[in-house]
């Protein structure tokens, strides 16, 4: 339901049930959540909540983002509406509220380390909603909650499956032996233990006049969050004749590679997003930092792992001196872990959690 759709074009609740999705960010609310079409659904990344409705709809559940629940409410009278947090704050999804409305579920993607208060409230979270969905239940990055409330407290995957159908045909001898990194130019939360720190080390270090190629957005620009940090950027990027690009598509420049810089926001147990599956499904072998538990996820043969090596130095010269043979056996790796039944998890992710409630 967009702001133009009328009630007649409304599914129908063959249950009783509505489901209301909340998203990050004001930015997805009047369903963008689920469309295809938005500027916001670079990269494919809402093709999974898109899916998601389609299913739960076929099924019949009709799916809204919650900010839609004062205008549908009366169309669904006797309706019983299911709220899930996806990644909403957590003031949000602790204080909506309305006639039929029981909360289900709330989804903390993001790490503490980008959203801490959202952590901070999990004791109150637990109280209000049958699930909390975190990246792991052992309290690392977080304290748990009471004893009594363990029970509430559920591990999730990231959705990660292969929406562009990326597939590198010409076998690696076409790519560039340098090392990719995309990501945007944030400054704010660097520090050296975790992942923007990380990755402006390798940038520092390897990206002016090395082996690694930058793209990104946001780089070359004032940041009023970050004045001082992002000027000096600009003029070390400036003097080093640097223009950074923007990619359409991060498939479109890991295709092109043999290893990407997958670096995690934090290390934090379980906490592994999309950033290591972007780069296998484009056959570009992972540079891994982040999960301390990720070879107990993914096969180690899968990936490079940073905290294998006493630096970033040595890990990307280990990277640089591997022969096509030795490469290979990485994609052989990737290619035999995406078809296996370990990624499965990874492939229906949260997003199959909430089909497998519903349907």
């Amino acid at each position: 339901m967009g702001s133009a759709a009328s009630v007649s074009e409304l599914p129908t609740a063959r249950h009783g049930v509505v489901i209301l999705i909340d998203p990050p960010s004001p930015h997805y609310y009047e369903n963008l959540f689920f469309d295809l079409n938005t500027c916001l659904n670079r990269d494919n990344t809402l093709r999974a909540n898109h899916d998601l409705k389609v299913s739960l709809e076929g099924a019949g559940y009709p799916v809204f983002t919650a900010d839609l629940y004062p205008k549908i409410v009366s169309h669904y009278f006797g309706c019983k509406f299911h709220y899930w947090s996806f990644g909403a704050p957590a003031t949000r999804a602790l204080t909506f509220s309305g006639k039929g409305v029981k909360k289900l579920g709330v989804i903390l993607f993001e790490p503490p380390l980008v959203k801490p208060e959202d952590y901070k409230k999990i004791d109150l979270l637990v109280t209000k909603f049958d699930h909390v969905f975190l990246h792991n239940v052992i309290g690392d990055g977080y304290q748990l909650p009471p004893t009594q409330f363990m029970g509430q407290l559920d591990k999730f995957y990231w959705t990660n499956k292969n929406f562009d159908g990326c597939e590198w045909q010409n076998g690696s001898e076409d790519r560039s032996s340098k090392i990719a990194l995309i990501a945007g130019a944030h400054f704010a939360k660097a520090q050296p233990n975790n992942g923007y720190g990380k990755r402006l080390d390798a940038i520092r270090y390897f990206g002016f006049y090395g082996d690694l190629e930058l793209f990104g957005f946001g780089w070359g620009k004032l940041q009023l969050r970050s004045p001082f940090s992002s000027l000096s950027w600009s003029l070390k990027l400036w003097m080093a004749g640097k223009k950074i690009p923007a990619p359409t598509k991060k498939s479109s420049i890991y295709q092109k590679y043999d290893f990407a810089i997958c670096f995690e926001n934090m290390a934090m147990a379980g906490y592994v997003t999309e950033k290591i599956f972007d780069a296998f499904f484009a056959r570009s072998i992972p540079i891994y930092w982040g999960a301390p538990d990720i070879a107990t996820l993914i096969p180690s043969n899968c990936f490079i792992a940073l905290d294998d090596f006493k630096d970033m130095e040595a890990c990307f010269e280990y990277c640089l001196n591997l022969t096509g043979s030795e490469k290979a056996v990485y994609r052989e790796a990737i290619d035999n872990f995406l078809n296996s039944d370990e990624f499965i998890k990874f492939h229906y992710g949260i997003h199959g959690r909430l089909l497998d409630i519903y349907c």
